[in-house]
């Protein structure tokens, strides 16, 4: 709850922030927390029942601002195809939380940095930091309105995966209207098995780390290593079908160095 109430403090001043680290750390799921603990003053991961009020999207690399904010879509009408402007999930929840001003809404984006976010936000970067002015969009809503607005009580939280080198950086206009807080994996919460695979894990990390990554932007997290979690996989599965193709990918990646893959061998035999 401590974490909490500060990263609440934190959205609640800043307006967005952004949990950056490396997989597994559980970012997408403390996301959903936070989005939660702000709305209903519990601690659970689980959005599915405040949907009215907290809204979770996914970006990637061909996510565009017409995707995102409002853009034109063809439907069908008579048996004739015709074009409209329509609002997207952005412009749909500011709307919202403009006619509901003493309610939080919050839109929770994941995989932040894997669209290229200066085009996919477009002038609603303005918006970011300038609360409750109007900006004009690039279209024109069936009410004849080009304006949006982003109110003061719409929070939004990013997610970022400090891994992955295929995706673009944020760029510097972007960056500083966000808040972003590193996320690292826990080993305090393994057990017995869990922990002593996360430290051997480590060890291949503390001896083939190329100098130029830092251990924290890479590192499986914690949940790769969990003995039961959410998921089906036990332990063992999970270092065969998540932690080992990871670690090879590394490797191709150019993170780790060439002499691990033997030692990730070794690791699979043990």
């Amino acid at each position: 709850m401590k974490k909490l109430d500060e990263y609440k403090k934190i959205l609640e001043s800043h307006k967005q922030i952004i949990f950056q680290g490396a997989p597994g750390t559980g970012k997408t799921r403390l996301a959903k927390q936070l989005a939660r603990y702000i709305i209903k003053g519990e601690d659970e991961p689980k959005i599915e029942d405040i949907k009215d009020r907290v809204k979770l999207i996914q970006f990637h690399p061909g996510y565009s601002y017409e995707d995102f904010v409002r853009g034109i879509v063809a439907k069908e009408k008579d048996g004739k195809i015709v074009y409209k402007v329509e609002d997207k999930i952005l412009a749909e929840i500011a709307k919202k939380a403009k006619e509901n001003s003493d309610l939080e809404y919050i839109l929770i984006i994941d995989e932040i940095n894997r669209a290229n976010l200066s085009a996919v936000l477009g002038e609603l970067i303005y918006a970011l930091e300038y609360r409750d002015e109007a900006v004009e969009s690039m279209y024109e809503n069936e009410e004849g309105d080009k304006n949006l607005v982003l109110p003061d009580n719409l929070y939004i939280i990013g997610t970022m995966n400090t891994a992955d080198r295929s995706v673009g950086h944020i760029d510097y206009a972007i960056r500083r209207r966000f808040i972003f807080i590193d996320i690292k994996s826990d080993k305090s919460i393994l057990k017995d098995r869990g922990r002593e695979l996360f430290e051997k894990v480590e060890k291949i990390f503390n001896d083939n780390l190329y100098s130029e990554f830092n251990i924290d932007d890479v590192m499986p997290g914690h949940s790769y290593f969990l003995e039961e979690d959410e998921s089906d996989l036990i332990l063992e599965d999970k270092l065969i079908y998540q932690i080992k193709p990871l670690l090879m990918e590394y490797i191709k990646d150019g993170i780790l160095k060439p002499g691990a893959e033997e030692a990730i061998k070794n690791l699979l035999k043990s």
